[in-house]
C-alpha cells in the first residue's frame, strides 16, 4: 500500500493534463435554410410576396423584379437572382387604365406583336384583336392559377411570346403568351412576411402569413417546402365598430382570441378597455398590441400598459405602465411557469417571475433597435430578442429575480434582413426564424453550443454524483460553485470548463449546483447517490499504477498475476474519519471509504486490499487491488463495485 505522495505523482500529473485539455468551442450560430423562399400553395408553383414591378433590359438578356425590399435581377430568366445596385431602366410596359366587365383594370400592349394586348386585374386577360375580345388566361374555377391582382407585366424583346407577370402572390412566367405558367418564386427572395403559430407541438413548425393564412412545413425527398394549410382561417368575429385600426395590432394570438382595445374570446369581449380608448385619445391609435396565455392572460398595449388576468379574463389588473408610453411590442408567457413572463417594451426587455406584480428591466447592454419579437426558455435560462439588428440572446434566470448576462449577437450567417419572428424548440435545441423574402432558417440554440454540462471528472461522462465527487463543469469558467448552499471548492477554472469537488456533507437524491460564471448565475440539478464509482481515464487509458513501482500500467510495464495495482477513482462517497472537501488527503493513514468497494478483473472477483483517499490529493480515491494469481495474460476488463453501483469498465494489461 502506498503511504506517500510520490508513488501516485505520475497518475496525478496525467490527471492534471487531462483536466487542462478539456475545453469547449463556442462558435457563432450556423444557420441553415429549412425551406425554399417560395410557398407552394396550390397555384402553378411556389408563391411569394407581392411584386411591385417587373421588366426586361433593352437587350432582353436580363429580367428585373422590384420588390418591397429592393430590386432583383436575373440573367437566366428567373432561375437565379442577385440584388441589383440601381435601377437600369429597360423595356417597361405602358399601362393604360381601362374598365373591363365593370372592374378597374390596366391594359398593356405587346410592343413586339401587333394586335396582342393584355389586361391586368384580378385575373390576367389576353386579346389578339386589339381589345375587342378578351380571354381569361389565369382562371381556375373562381380562383387564379397564379394568384389574384396582377400588378406588372413584362414582354421579352428576344422572345415576344415570353411574358412575365407580377402580382400579389409573386412573379410568374409563361413561354406561350399565358397558355401555361411557371413560378419564379422558388429562387426569387420573395418569401411572405410570416409569423410562427405556437398552438401545435414544437416538433412541427407552423407559420401564419400576411398573404396566405396558415402555412405548414412539408418535408419532401428534395428538401423542405411550405404549402398553404387546408384549414381556412376564420374571419374576425369582432364587430367592425370595435376593430382597432392601429398599425400595431398583433398577428400572433393564442387560439380563439382576438383583440381591439379589448380582449375577445370566441367572439365575446372578456375585458374592458385596456388600451385607453377615450374620447380624447380616440380608438384609431390605441390597441392591444400583444397577448399571451399560460394559465394567466397577459396583455400589452400600444400605450405601454401591461395587464394580467389570473381568472381567464374575468378580472384584469394593470401592473405596469411605461413612463414614456412606448408600445408593448411583444409578450412571452412561460408555458412551464405560470408566474413568469417577458415583455418587449420599446427597446427594453422586462421580466416578471411573480405573476406580473413586479417587472424588472433586464436589457443590460442590449443595443437599442426596432425589436419585433421575444422568446424565452426557462429550462435553459435563456432569452432571445430579434428584429432589424438581428438576433441577441442572454442567460437569464426565469425562475427567480436576478440580473441578465451580457447580450450576445447570434445572427451568424443569416442573410441581412428584418427578422419577423423566431421560435424556440427547447426539446430539440433549435431556434427557428422567419425572414421575409428569404425563407425559414434554423440553428442550434446557444445552450446546445454552450451547454453547462456536469460530468464525472474521471471519464467525462454523465452519471450521478456522490458526496466528495470530482466534477467537470463544461461550458462555464466558474468563479463560485455552491452545492445545496454549501461551498463546492473549485480546483481548476479556465475558459469553458471548471473542476469542482462536492462537499462530503451533502445528502439526498439530487444536488442543486449554483454556478456563478461570466457575470451571471446558472442553476443545474444533478442526480446524487451515496456512491457513484468511476475510474479515471486519460487519453483513453485508465489511471492504474503498479503498486511496487508507482508507474502506470501499460503494455511495456504490465501488471503481474498475484501483484497489486492502484486504481485511481472518484465517486466512492463518504470516508472515515470525515474529511473536508478541497483539502488534500493526509499522507499517513488517509481516510478510508465507508462503503465497501469490490473489484472484478477479467470476469472474476479480485481482492480489494484497501480503499481510501489518495494521499496528498483532493477528491481522488486510491483502490488497491490484488490481481488474481490465475489471471490470463493480456488486456483484461476491470471495474469497481460499491453498494451495488458499478463503475465504468477499463482495460488492465496483465503480463506473465
Amino acid at each position: 500500500m502506498v503511504g506517500n505522495r510520490g508513488s501516485v505523482a505520475p497518475a496525478a500529473w496525467m490527471l492534471g493534463l487531462c483536466l487542462t485539455a478539456v475545453s469547449t468551442s463556442l462558435e457563432a450560430a450556423s444557420w441553415k435554410r429549412a425551406g425554399g423562399t417560395g410557398v407552394a400553395a396550390g397555384f402553378a408553383g411556389p408563391v411569394g410576396r407581392p411584386v411591385e414591378d417587373a421588366w426586361f433590359s433593352a437587350s432582353g438578356t436580363r429580367l428585373y423584379a422590384l420588390l418591397e425590399d429592393g430590386l432583383w435581377a436575373s440573367d437566366d430568366e428567373g432561375l437565379t437572382w442577385t440584388l441589383a445596385e440601381s435601377d437600369p431602366g429597360g423595356v417597361r410596359a405602358t399601362m393604360q387604365p381601362r374598365p373591363i366587365a365593370g372592374s378597374p383594370i390596366a391594359v398593356v400592349q405587346n410592343p413586339f406583336r401587333s394586335g396582342v394586348a393584355y389586361a391586368l386585374g384580378e385575373h390576367l386577360y389576353r386579346s389578339d384583336d386589339g381589345g375587342r375580345e378578351w380571354r381569361n388566361l389565369t382562371a381556375l374555377g373562381s380562383d387564379s392559377v397564379i394568384g389574384p391582382w396582377q400588378t406588372a407585366l413584362a414582354v421579352s424583346p428576344r422572345q415576344p411570346q415570353l411574358i412575365v407577370v407580377g402580382n400579389s402572390m409573386g412573379l410568374w412566367k409563361s413561354y406561350d403568351e399565358g397558355a401555361t405558367w411557371a413560378s419564379l418564386n422558388a429562387s426569387l427572395p420573395n418569401f411572405p412576411r410570416a409569423h410562427f403559430v405556437r398552438t401545435r407541438p414544437s416538433a412541427t413548425r407552423r407559420l401564419e402569413s400576411d398573404q396566405l393564412g396558415a402555412l405548414d412545413l412539408v418535408r419532401t425527398s428534395a428538401g423542405a417546402t411550405w404549402r398553404a394549410s387546408p384549414a381556412p382561417q376564420p374571419s374576425s368575429s369582432i364587430p367592425l365598430s370595435e376593430r382597432s385600426r392601429a398599425q400595431a395590432v398583433p398577428r400572433k394570438l393564442p387560439e380563439g382570441f382576438e383583440v381591439s382595445h379589448r380582449v375577445w374570446k370566441d367572439g365575446k369581449p372578456i375585458s374592458g378597455d385596456l388600451a385607453g380608448c377615450s374620447e380624447e385619445a380616440g380608438c384609431d391609435s390605441t390597441a392591444i398590441t400583444s397577448l399571451a396565455s399560460n394559465g394567466r392572460l397577459w396583455a400589452g398595449t400600444s400605450t405601454g400598459r401591461l395587464w394580467v388576468s389570473a381568472d381567464a379574463g374575468k378580472t384584469w389588473s394593470m401592473l405596469w405602465e411605461d413612463p414614456d408610453r412606448d408600445a408593448v411590442v411583444a409578450l412571452w408567457a412561460d408555458p412551464r411557469l405560470p408566474a413568469t413572463a417577458l415583455a418587449l417594451v420599446g427597446s427594453s426587455v422586462l421580466r416578471s417571475t411573480n405573476g406580473g406584480t413586479s417587472w424588472f428591466d433586464i436589457s443590460s447592454d442590449l443595443p437599442e433597435s426596432a425589436w419585433t419579437t421575444i422568446q424565452g426558455d426557462s429550462t435553459a435560462g435563456t432569452v432571445y430578442v430579434a428584429g432589424n439588428a438581428g438576433i441577441y440572446f442572454a442567460q437569464v434566470d426565469l425562475q427567480q429575480p436576478g440580473p441578465a448576462s451580457s447580450w450576445v449577437k447570434i445572427s451568424g450567417n443569416l442573410p441581412e434582413a428584418e427578422i419577423v419572428d423566431l421560435d424556440v424548440d427547447a426539446r430539440r435545441g433549435r431556434l427557428w426564424v422567419s425572414l421575409p423574402g428569404r425563407g425559414v432558417y434554423w440553428a442550434r440554440t446557444p445552450q446546445v453550443e454552450r451547454a453547462l454540462q456536469v460530468l464525472s471528472a474521471a471519464d467525462l461522462t454523465t452519471r450521478p454524483a456522490a458526496p466528495g465527487s470530482l466534477l467537470t463543469l463544461l461550458g462555464a469558467q466558474a468563479t463560485s460553485v455552491r452545492a445545496d448552499g454549501r461551498l463546492a471548492p473549485i480546483l481548476d477554472s479556465a475558459k469553458g470548463r471548471t473542476q469542482v469537488q462536492l462537499p462530503f456533507a451533502i445528502a439526498g437524491r439530487s444536488v442543486r449546483l449554483h454556478v456563478d460564471a461570466e457575470g451571471t448565475s446558472r442553476l443545474v440539478d444533478v442526480p446524487l447517490r451515496d456512491v457513484s464509482p468511476a475510474v479515471f481515464v486519460v487519453g483513453g487509458e485508465p489511471l492504474i499504477l503498479n503498486a511496487g513501482t508507482g508507474s502506470l500500467v501499460s503494455w511495456t510495464q504490465p501488471a503481474r498475476p498475484g501483484a497489486s495495482v492502484f486504481v485511481m477513482a472518484t465517486g466512492l462517497g463518504a470516508v472515515a474519519p470525515p474529511w473536508p472537501a478541497g483539502v488534500p488527503s493526509r499522507e499517513v493513514d488517509p481516510p478510508r471509504t465507508v462503503a465497501r468497494v469490490e473489484a472484478n478483473i477479467g470476469g472474476e472477483a479480485a481482492r480489494v486490499v484497501a480503499s481510501h483517499l489518495a494521499p496528498g490529493y483532493v477528491g481522488i480515491y486510491l483502490v488497491e487491488i490484488e490481481i488474481p494469481a490465475n489471471a490470463v495474460p493480456g488486456s483484461l476488463q476491470l471495474w469497481l463495485h460499491a453498494e451495488g453501483k458499478r463503475s465504468n469498465q477499463v482495460s488492465l494489461v496483465v503480463g506473465r
